[in-house]
């Protein structure tokens, strides 16, 4: 299945199942999405990729705790504990049952949903709470005597006239880098012995995912993915162009879609999906009118990535490189992400040449490296920036920069800081001008 551009339209047996095919080929989008409990005429499911619940809980015995020992999530939506072999086994099981069944692929549905709950809503069952320790004791030693951490997270929140953050309670960086990691890990759980059983019959399988939000958690996650579905829930001054380009920089030429917001109309989706476009990102699980103002886009980007076999451009013009980083993401929570996303939509309103790097590698000589609220750099990250400044680069850094160690804890800095009329350091320059995003303007 060509994942080039790809935009899974979500149909329904029944009577309306020939309704649902012809709007997906009129408005270009494939691969077709179901639920692998519907039954489905013979040599649909060859088309289809299957639809798989992979961050809920189907019963109590699956589902998360929250810190004050609640089920996580609200009645109804319950979810499911990422570490919990039940779970795991389930969503690998359906997965398997899909390649039995002859299905293109899977589409692993909102395996972040526990995540999404922050981090006090879930992972303090008895199955993620045994993985933690044993995650603190290959970080600290295996003479770490066990402990109740649900205990310790409820006491900190009876106690807290406020908002808690991980600074707050003991271990709690480790907390959320556990809560994070969860993710991915729970992907690869369901994606290897998958891709290993298709292998074994011989056949090409799919597999994608449909997250619920955006963050480091996910993009790591996608490592393990053919194609992935994001949220698209800008700023009203966006246009999704910094959000698409930050996807594509970390999804390589793996398929990437964005999910629109509920609210936009017919015009708005249209404008949505021509940006996003531009850097090879689909618009997923639309229908009825909206779907169709989508269609010149969508038919427009398949054959521009068919003609091109997928392959990107060669050589592109780049005045400006911003650097996303995920471990600033991690630790400032999504604030640096949100800056990144900013820096790149006031870069394309100025009508810079900009691209967006993963990798800290700086851009060629005369290229400007833009650093966005970057105040939680890796140590291999500041030895980039600092090689690429000394040696006579130009750095845009908005707010100032700083490192931390694997842990999320501030080191000295590692650069002097900038001032807006610019800074030689070495052979470059720094200039830094005030931070894009207010700290907690952020949602993640």
């Amino acid at each position: 299945m060509a994942l080039d551009a790809f935009a899974p339209f979500r149909i329904r047996p029944g009577p309306a199942l020939a309704e649902s095919e012809a709007t997906a080929a009129e408005s270009g989008a494939s691969p077709l999405l179901v639920d692998l409990s519907e039954p489905l005429p013979s040599g649909l499911a060859a088309r289809t990729l299957a639809r798989i619940p992979a961050g809920s809980a189907v019963d109590q015995e699956e589902a998360c705790r929250a810190a004050d020992g609640s089920v996580a999530g609200a009645p109804g939506l319950e979810r499911a504990c990422l570490h919990g072999a039940v779970h795991r086994r389930r969503v690998a099981d359906a997965a398997r049952a899909a390649l039995d069944a002859g299905h293109a692929g899977v589409l692993l549905d909102r395996p972040d949903a526990p995540l999404a709950l922050g981090l006090f809503g879930a992972g303090f069952s008895k199955a993620c709470q045994e993985a933690f320790l044993e995650q603190l004791r290959r970080e600290y030693g295996s003479q770490l005597e066990p402990f109740d951490y649900r205990r310790l997270a409820g006491e900190a929140l009876a106690n807290a006239s406020g908002a808690v953050t991980f600074d707050q309670i003991h271990f709690g960086r480790d907390f959320w880098h556990f809560r994070n990691d969860s993710v991915p890990q729970a992907v690869a759980a369901c994606a290897l012995p998958t891709r290993d059983a298709a292998r074994a019959a011989r056949r090409p399988f799919t597999v994608a995912a449909r997250f619920e939000a955006v963050g480091p958690a996910q993009f790591a996650a996608t490592r393990h993915l053919d194609a992935a579905v994001f949220p698209l829930r800008p700023p009203s001054h966006h246009t999704g162009a910094a959000a698409g380009r930050l996807w594509r920089a970390v999804l390589g030429l793996r398929g990437a879609a964005a999910e629109l917001p509920g609210g936009a109309s017919a015009a708005e989706a249209a404008r949505f999906a021509a940006t996003l476009a531009s850097s090879g990102v689909g618009v997923a699980l639309e229908d009825g009118e909206r779907a169709a103002a989508l269609a010149p886009t969508t038919r427009l980007l398949r054959d521009l990535l068919e003609r091109r076999a997928g392959l990107a451009f060669a050589e592109p013009v780049v005045e400006c490189v911003v650097l996303y980083s995920a471990g600033a993401d991690l630790w400032t929570q999504g604030l640096h992400r949100a800056a990144v996303e900013e820096a790149g939509e006031a870069l394309a309103r100025a009508h810079f040449q900009w691209t967006v790097a993963v990798a800290p590698a700086g851009p060629r000589p005369g290229g400007v490296l833009v650093l966005a609220q970057a105040t939680a750099l890796s140590a291999q990250e500041t030895a980039a920036v600092s090689r690429f400044l000394t040696s006579g680069g130009s750095v845009l850094s908005f707010g100032p920069l700083g490192q931390v160690d694997g842990a999320g804890r501030s080191l000295p800095a590692f650069v002097p800081e900038g001032k807006p009329s610019g800074l030689r350091v070495g052979d470059g320059t720094i200039v830094t001008l005030p931070p894009l995003v207010p700290a907690g303007g952020v949602t993640t």
